[in-house]
This record gives structure tokens, C-alpha cells and sequence, in this order.
């Protein structure tokens, strides 16, 4: 009964927003029609993003329809070319709040001016209802984290001139739009550099309700974005800026928030208060964890497209003022450089970061902490199975000495950097114990068993004796030639130092994971079961 009265009454708030908004000109999200463009692409068609339509709206203002197949249909971009033109641009992912669409920024809150003076080039995509996640609807699944951070960027690549440095790719949004741009930058913080949000929740979980208004807007089921948020807690943390914010460290973070009312007015706006309490909060969590950011209770605001616009010039002068200050410690910020320590957390069964590629088989969703990664090893915390590539750290040919530590046990092996200078690590986890045969509420409780087991991965170079270091100071040398023009085959001491190489390899219980992977499929088969978003650690709560 409660549940319903909540639901009901978060209904009416936003056709009330609604039809608020509608007085400033059209609702924009029931004037989007791709219907001119034709039956969706089928077939081969349909196995890759494309242009079906554009048009120039003014001497600045570019309008796409890109077929997605994230989304399995076509959708619409907004472009604003930079008002400073360069030979490269940096970018802003401007994203749209609940209930708008790619015009919005545009039509109602004057993004073409506000940027008329800025080097950005300002992409606007569409997001759907705004969940800005991936949503099951029906038989189909939107992917709107796909769309937005590979398809996207693939498309402005083939369109544009950009600059692809992190510190270049800025995300930003309103409402659901700021949720949007502070998660992708959770997930994807060797690939963005700037995360902005206006009036926007941060912490699903205190939000529950209008998530799930949102998403049954665009057409899913209760309850089916995250799951319940009693017993899939997982998955809405693994969506959380809240509960991912230690990945947020050493990105330019800006936020900001109404206090709900206007001054002289009685009347509040509940929705906004809401949202600025979750501002102070995060505020407080980042404050917790160490991390700068910049965060701006606004004295009045409501949650309506007059402080949006005023928030986006603020943000914007922002970004002017650093500009020109970029010499300054303001401006520096602390990027992970090649073999640099960091650490990530993440929801995510497969992920890359910062040139490492992790994959863990799992049976139910779990937080993952990849800890204190560097070339001298890294920690891995979960239940399962895991393969680890590192990036090219190492030098290709050399063999290194290999330790294993954790729940299943230890072992020690040797393995060959590839031609690459990549070392690929596999192994077990914690046992998979939380995974109950048959589910009920007798198993329930074994539901996070096991996920803060630590596995720990150390990396030495192995010692090697004269005849061996001969050998690969010789390859390293028919390498090098190679490049310079010098060589004209790999020769037989590479064959037959390789060969030799094998003749020695350690006979340890672990094989070396590298010998079982071909060149032309150095990620290998990776088969995910249960849900492909899953926890961040409930007790950082």
C-alpha cells in the first residue's frame, strides 16, 4: 500500500512538471517521430550505428538520426559545432532530464548561446526516458550506457574533428541527464576528465520511487531497472554515484542544486529539496574519501528549466576561468600514468581500465574492487573465477616469476610477456557458495558470502641465467632493427631462443595462461551469467 501511494504520487508530480514545462513551447518528447525516415534497418543493416538522416538547423546547429544498435532503433543527436573553431575540439556530452529529449537543451535552455564563446563542440544525444542504463522493455533490451559511451564517441570520430584526451571529453547533464554524466564517469575515469550534474539525484537509493516511474515510462515493468532494492542492493549500488565515488578521484567534479523555493514564494518544491539534500551528501562522501569537487547549494531554484540555464553558463564560466588558469595545481589533476598504482570499483563483470582488462565469471551480481593495480601486481576481491591482461608494461620475451594468494589457496608459476609486452593471469576467487541451488528465503542469507575475499597477484622479473639473457638482449636488438629498417625476417635466434625458452618452462600445478591464447584472440571466450551490472561495497554506506 505504501509502495503505491508513493508511486502515485511521484506520477502526479511529474505530469505536473509536465505540463509546467509544456508552457514554455512544445513538450518536445511527444513531437519526435522518426516515422519520415521508414521501417527501421533490418538484417545487415542493423549490425552497425549509421547516419539515416541530417539537417542544419543554423550556421551552428547540426540535427543526426543514428540507427543504434544498442537500442535497436533510430534516435536523435543534436550537434553544436564550437563557437571558437579549432583544428581539434574538446567535447561536452550535454545530456537531457526525465521527460525531454536531444531538442531540449537547445530549445528550452539556450545551450547554442551560452556557448557561442566556448571551444567545445556540444553533442546532445537522446535518452530515452532518462534512466541513462540499460533497461529490458518487452523482449528488447536498451542499452543507453552502450549508445551513449561507444557509439557516441564512434560517431563523432567519423564526423568530427576532436580531441580524445580524457582531460578534452567532459560530461554534463540535468536532472536524470547529471545522473547520467557523474555514472559514466564512474565507470569510464581514464576517459573523461569533467563530470558536471544540475539538480540531479546522485543516490538511486534514496531515490527508489522516481527511478522506477522513469523506467516504467519508457514502457519496462516495476521494479525492473535495478531490481528490488531489498534483495538486488547490488545493482542499484553498482549504478550509484554515491556508492562509486572513489573512482571519481582526480576528475574536475562539479554539481549543484535549488533549495526548492523562491524567494517571497511559499511554496516548495519538494522534488529539488530532495535532490539538494543528496547533493550535500554526496558532497560529504567526497569530502570523506579526499576527493575535490565542487558543489553549490543555490539559496532558491526550483527544478525547471530557468535553473538549469543558469546552471550551465555558472558551469561554463567555470570551465573559461580554468582554461586560463591550466598552468595552475587547480587545473592539474591527478591521471593514472602507464604502470601507475590505482584502484576501481565496479559493477561490471568485463571491464577495461587504464589499458587493463578484467574479466571474472560469476554466477550472481557482486561488487568487484580491483585494488592497488600496478606493474608489481594488483588484488582482486569477489567469488568466482577471473582473467586478468595487463597492459603492454612488461618487456615482450621476458619471462616473470607469477604468485597467486587467496581463498582457493597459493600457487606460483612463470610466464612469458607477449610480443606485446602483456602478461594474462588466471585464476579462482572466492568459491561461489552465495549461489544457492534453489533460491528462497532459506538461502538468502548467503547472498554476499564470500564477496570481500581478497585474491592477491604478484609480478618479479625471474632471475635468468648468462645464455638466456644473451638471447633475448639479441632479440631485443633484431626487434629494434626491425624498426629501423635494418632487418628483413625475425632470423632463426628468435625461433630457436623461443624454442629453448619453452624447453625450460615451469612445471608448476598453474599453467602459464599465455600459452592457451592465440594472437588474433588475445581477450579469449568470456561467457557472463546473471546480470551484467552488479555491486558496489554496502558498508562504504
Amino acid at each position: 500500500m505504501r509502495r503505491s501511494l508513493i508511486i502515485a504520487m511521484g506520477a502526479r508530480a511529474i505530469r505536473t512538471l509536465t505540463a509546467a514545462r509544456s508552457q514554455r513551447g512544445r513538450y518536445p518528447a511527444r513531437d519526435q517521430t522518426t516515422s519520415f525516415l521508414g521501417p527501421e534497418p533490418r538484417g545487415k543493416d542493423a549490425r552497425t550505428w549509421h547516419i539515416r538522416d541530417k539537417r542544419k538547423l543554423s550556421p551552428r546547429l547540426r540535427e543526426f538520426f543514428l540507427y543504434s544498435p544498442a537500442l535497436g532503433r533510430t534516435v536523435g543527436v543534436r550537434v553544436l559545432l564550437p563557437g571558437i573553431p579549432a583544428e581539434v575540439s574538446p567535447v561536452i556530452h550535454l545530456f537531457h532530464g526525465g521527460g525531454d529529449d536531444f531538442r531540449s537543451w537547445t530549445d528550452f535552455g539556450s545551450a547554442e548561446e551560452l556557448t557561442l564563446d566556448s571551444p567545445y563542440l556540444v553533442v546532445m544525444p537522446d535518452g530515452g526516458a532518462g534512466t541513462y542504463s540499460r533497461l529490458a522493455v518487452g523482449s528488447e533490451v536498451h542499452d543507453w550506457p552502450r549508445f551513449h559511451t561507444e557509439e557516441i564517441p564512434a560517431f563523432l570520430k567519423a564526423n568530427f574533428s576532436v580531441d580524445w584526451a580524457p582531460g578534452s571529453q567532459l560530461l554534463a547533464g540535468l536532472s536524470m541527464g547529471g545522473y547520467g554524466a557523474m555514472k559514466y564517469a564512474a565507470w569510464h575515469p581514464d576517459r573523461y576528465g569533467s563530470a558536471a550534474a544540475f539538480s540531479s539525484p546522485l543516490d538511486p537509493l534514496s531515490t527508489v520511487p522516481a527511478f522506477d516511474i522513469i523506467a516504467m515510462r519508457e514502457g519496462a515493468r516495476s521494479l525492473s531497472l535495478f531490481g528490488d532494492p531489498g534483495q538486488d542492493r547490488s545493482e542499484w549500488l553498482a549504478n550509484s554515484p554515491y556508492a562509486l565515488a572513489e573512482n571519481l578521484r582526480g576528475l574536475d567534479l562539479w554539481f549543484s542544486a535549488g533549495s526548492g523555493s523562491l524567494e517571497g514564494a511559499k511554496d516548495r518544491d519538494l522534488l529539488e529539496t530532495m535532490i539538494s539534500s543528496q547533493g550535500e551528501r554526496f558532497s560529504a562522501r567526497l569530502n570523506a574519501l579526499g576527493i575535490r569537487h565542487s558543489w553549490f547549494p543555490r539559496t532558491s531554484g526550483l527544478h525547471n528549466w530557468t535553473s538549469w540555464e543558469r546552471e550551465l553558463g555558472a558551469w561554463l564560466k567555470t570551465l573559461a576561468k580554468r582554461r586560463d588558469y591550466a598552468s595552475s595545481d587547480r587545473g592539474h589533476t591527478d591521471r593514472v600514468a602507464d604502470g601507475g598504482e590505482f584502484t576501481f570499483l565496479t559493477g561490471h563483470a568485463l571491464f577495461d581500465i587504464h589499458g587493463w582488462r578484467v574479466e571474472i565469471s560469476r554466477r550472481r551480481a557482486q561488487v568487484v574492487r580491483f585494488d592497488a593495480v600496478s606493474a608489481a601486481g594488483f588484488s582482486l576481491s569477489g567469488t568466482g573465477s577471473f582473467r586478468v591482461r595487463t597492459p603492454g608494461l612488461f618487456d615482450p620475451g621476458r619471462r616473470y616469476d607469477i604468485s597467486v594468494s587467496g581463498p582457493s589457496g597459493d600457487n606460483a608459476y612463470q610466464q612469458e610477456a607477449d610480443k606485446k609486452g602483456r602478461l594474462t593471469f588466471t585464476g579462482r576467487l572466492a568459491a561461489a557458495m552465495h549461489d544457492p541451488i534453489i533460491p528462497g528465503k532459506r538461502t538468502a542469507h548467503f547472498a554476499t558470502l564470500g564477496q570481500d575475499e581478497v585474491t592477491t597477484v604478484r609480478i618479479a622479473s625471474a632471475p635468468v641465467d648468462e645464455a638466456t639473457d644473451r638471447r633475448h638482449g639479441a632479440a631485443a636488438f633484431d626487434r629494434a632493427a626491425a624498426v629501423a629498417g635494418t632487418a628483413t625476417v625475425d632470423g632463426a635466434t628468435t625461433v630457436d631462443g623461443k624454442a629453448e625458452v619453452d624447453e625450460g618452462r615451469s612445471t608448476a600445478d598453474v599453467p602459464d595462461p599465455s600459452q592457451t591464447e592465440t594472437a588474433d584472440d588475445p581477450a579469449g571466450v568470456y561467457i557472463e551469467s546473471g546480470r551484467e551490472s552488479s555491486a558496489a561495497d554496502s558498508s562504504e554506506r
